[in-house]
């Protein structure tokens, strides 16, 4: 198997990547929240499962994200999906500080901070693998 080595004026991230992929993040989430939205308004599915089913899909958007950002750099793949994943959760923060006057809770921004950090390494581990 060929490994890619970076080219000497490559840089060391590649910040459009990352961004890029935070971009592809954000479209899967609303996507698929669309239609897990779609799903719980014409199913009899309870709102019980819905804390699960949103972490699953975060976890995919980022997943996704950093193996986009981790693809496009060709290198240092932790590095860029744990970027990916640290600017979702920064968004995140940013629209719970924002759409939730009562202020932030600590534990479910820690648990949105694991599964940021968690789904953007092992995209951006997957994006450089496959």
């Amino acid at each position: 198997m060929a490994v890619k080595r970076p080219s000497p004026t490559r840089p060391a991230l590649d910040f459009t990547g990352i961004f890029r992929g935070s971009a592809v993040a954000v479209a899967i989430a609303l996507i698929g929240s669309f239609f897990l939205g779609m799903i719980y308004h014409f199913t009899g599915l309870t709102e019980s499962t819905l804390p699960l089913s949103a972490s699953v899909i975060l976890l995919a958007g980022v997943f996704c994200g950093g193996f986009t950002a981790a693809r496009r750099s060709g290198t240092k793949g932790l590095f860029h999906g744990l970027g990916v994943g640290l600017i979702i959760f920064i968004l995140i923060w940013i629209l719970m500080g924002i759409f939730l006057p009562a202020g932030v809770a600590f534990l479910p921004l820690v648990k949105k901070l694991f599964i940021c950090l968690v789904g953007g390494a092992l995209g951006g581990v997957a994006g450089i693998a496959l």
